[in-house]
């Protein structure tokens, strides 16, 4: 992150402590939700996958 936040020096450099807590505090706070948003949307793909594996196995009963 270090690395990242070297880029913008100049314009953290200006910031009063309070605007850089604010900053910081809003960036881990949208990281965070974009993170819970990927577990919640893999945890759907997983459900979906185990629904069509019950399907399958459902059809392939009615065959024999």
């Amino acid at each position: 992150m270090n690395a990242w936040l070297g880029g913008f020096e100049s314009i953290l450099k200006r910031l009063t402590s309070g605007n850089f807590n604010w900053l910081l505090h809003t960036m881990l706070f949208m990281h965070t939700q974009m993170v819970i948003q990927k577990q919640m949307d893999q945890v759907d793909r997983d459900d979906d996958d185990a629904m069509d594996e019950e399907e399958s196995v459902d059809e392939s009963d009615d065959i024999l």
